[in-house]
C-alpha cells in the first residue's frame, strides 16, 4: 500500500486493479483503451497475451538495468535502449512510480509510468513499447495522463513526452505534445 496525497492506494498486480481509499478506480490503460476501442480488434487473444508477457519482460529488463546496472545477456532490445539512452542523454530519476489523476476533486484513475528523468537536462516522461505497431493516439493520451498524474501527485512538471518502441532489431523514438486540455476533455468522456 502507498500513500499519495493523503489517499491510500493499493494495486492488485495479478488482476491489474487499482484501489484508492478502498474503492476500485480505472487504470490509465483502461481509460486509454476506452478511447481506442478498436486498437487490437481482430487479433487473437493468445497472440495478445503472449505480446503482453514479452512487453512486461522488456520493462523488467530495462528496470533492472536502470536500478541495478544488470545487463540481460542476449537482449538486443536492451542493447538498443542503452544506445538510445546515450544518444538522447537520458538520465533516470524515477521508474515504475504510481500516480493518481483527479478531476473535480475526485480521484478518477491511477497508473504507473515507465520512466521519469531528463533528456539533456529537460524533464521528460518516457514510456516503453514493444508493440509491432505504435498507436499514436493511445500513447499520446497515456503519456499525458501520466504527466497530469505526476503533477497532481508529486508536483513534478515534465516538458517532454517520449515513447521508445523496442522490438527485436526495430527501434522507434517519438515525442508527443503535452496537452492537459485534451487529456481532461478525454477523461470527462469516460468518467
Amino acid at each position: 500500500m502507498e500513500l499519495i496525497n493523503g489517499h491510500q492506494v493499493e494495486f492488485d498486480e495479478i488482476n491489474h486493479i487499482y484501489y484508492v481509499d478502498g474503492k476500485e478506480v480505472p487504470s490509465v490503460s483502461q481509460i486509454c483503451k476506452l478511447d481506442n476501442p478498436s486498437m487490437y480488434q481482430g487479433i487473437d487473444k493468445q497472440v495478445l497475451n503472449m505480446a503482453a508477457k514479452k512487453g512486461v519482460n522488456l520493462h523488467k529488463i530495462i528496470e533492472n538495468y536502470e536500478q541495478h546496472g544488470i545487463i540481460q545477456k542476449g537482449s538486443i532490445e536492451l542493447q538498443n535502449y542503452i544506445q538510445i539512452k546515450k544518444k538522447y542523454q537520458i538520465n533516470q530519476k524515477h521508474s515504475e512510480r504510481m500516480v493518481l489523476i483527479e478531476l473535480d476533486g475526485k480521484v478518477v484513475c491511477a497508473g504507473r509510468f515507465d520512466l521519469l528523468g531528463d533528456i539533456g537536462g529537460i524533464p521528460a516522461l518516457i514510456d516503453f513499447k514493444r508493440t509491432s505497431e505504435l498507436h499514436s493516439k493511445y500513447v499520446k493520451l497515456q503519456l499525458n495522463l501520466y504527466a497530469l498524474g505526476l503533477l497532481q501527485s508529486y508536483g513534478e512538471i515534465v516538458e517532454k513526452l517520449m515513447v521508445i518502441r523496442l522490438r527485436y532489431f526495430e527501434v522507434e523514438v517519438l515525442e508527443f505534445e503535452l496537452d492537459f486540455d485534451y487529456t481532461i476533455e478525454t477523461l470527462r468522456k469516460y468518467i
